[in-house]
């Protein structure tokens, strides 16, 4: 028979509530809580072995989450589980920053799949919904019934390693992956049909779904620009001649930091665009185009700023993933703070 570990906080534990948050990891035992109900409609086919609880709290202060893991470790491996379950957390934030954060490591470090259940609102999906499978539920504990049998049934479905379709059509939270597959239709005939089925006002759903994007607050205004030192940042892949930093063309990784204190203005042939997104040839035979740092000088001499600042950033921002993008922009942003710089302008293609 097939077997699972199942994840619950301190207070489906039955240990309690607020008060109890701060509780250490523990176990019982076979099913507990939600697992007991969750074991019920696996049909015999598999067993839940073994429910590992622990406070909220606990798993979200991350020197106590990094102290549990070779217990927790421990207490899965020793009973070697076919899948990993976790909640469900509805609509509780810590509770499902808890389940997925557990189910990530799970599957990430034990090699074991894994899968939890919340409330579309739950801060947890954002955080980790990327390589997890996230189910959802209501908002409240209210729902249970409703909830667990779908967690128990993809759960089995895991456990038996039966093919995982895409969301849309096994009901988890899209990941943002995207696979090739096989269509005994072309392209062009699924796209006339759902153009019909848009004329007519039938229901279709697009294969490309349209990316959103976040709402990012503006920065604070600079208040003295006389007294502000003002970086320059550039997406358009300008590089000293030769690209020395081996930046890539396309899909950057990385980033270039180049010097320009004491230079009044960049010239040709000392520095070039390798962005593969478009022609180049205009920014390379100017480079002012992608930093323009000859009207910078022209500014410090007016006294509109105090100075700009003495280094250039630089990557290729063409086909760059979002991820990669957000872990750049941070790693700028923590280090033009160290350095006092007051703002910085961004130019593109």
């Amino acid at each position: 028979m097939l077997k699972a570990v199942y994840y619950i906080n301190q207070f489906y534990a039955g240990i309690g509530g607020e008060d109890k948050a701060d509780t250490e990891l523990g176990y019982f035992d076979g099913a507990k809580g939600p697992a007991q109900a969750a074991g019920a409609r696996l049909k015999g086919e598999m067993e839940i072995v073994r429910t590992i609880y622990c406070g909220d709290n606990y798993v979200n202060t991350d020197a106590k989450y990094e102290k549990m893991l070779p217990e927790l470790k421990r207490l899965i491996e020793e009973v070697k589980p076919d899948v990993f379950i976790a909640g469900p957390a509805f609509n509780a934030g810590r509770y499902g920053v808890a389940c997925a954060k557990v189910c990530d490591y799970v599957r990430r470090e034990l090699h074991i799949p894994s899968v939890t259940a919340m409330w579309w609102e739950n801060p947890a999906i954002g955080m980790y919904v990327k390589d997890n499978y996230i189910l959802p539920t209501t908002e409240t504990a209210a729902g249970m019934g409703k909830s667990l049998p779908k967690l128990a049934d993809f759960a089995l479905k895991l456990a038996k390693k039966e093919k995982i379709g895409p969301a849309r059509k096994e009901g988890y939270f899209a990941t943002g992956h995207r696979y090739n597959e096989y269509n005994e239709k072309t392209g062009a005939d699924r796209v006339v049909a759902m153009l019909l089925d848009k004329l007519n006002g039938r229901e279709y759903r697009t294969e490309v779904p349209m990316r959103g994007f976040e709402q990012v607050p503006p920065a604070a205004k600079v208040e003295n620009m006389s007294e502000a030192v003002v970086a320059l940042i550039t997406t358009g892949g300008l590089v000293p001649v030769g690209n020395p930093d081996k930046l890539k063309q396309a899909f950057a990784d990385k980033y270039g930091k180049y010097d320009i204190s004491g230079v009044d203005e960049l010239k040709k042939g000392v520095y070039e665009s390798i962005h593969g997104g478009y022609d180049t040839t205009a920014a390379s035979e100017d480079p002012h185009r992608l930093i323009p740092l000859d009207e910078m000088r022209e500014l410090e001499k007016e006294g509109i700023i105090k100075k700009t600042f003495k280094y250039f950033y630089t990557l290729c921002g063409v086909g760059t993933n979002v991820e990669n993008s957000k872990e750049m922009g941070r790693r700028m942003a923590e280090d033009l703070k160290e350095s006092g710089v007051s703002a910085a302008i961004l130019t593109s293609t």
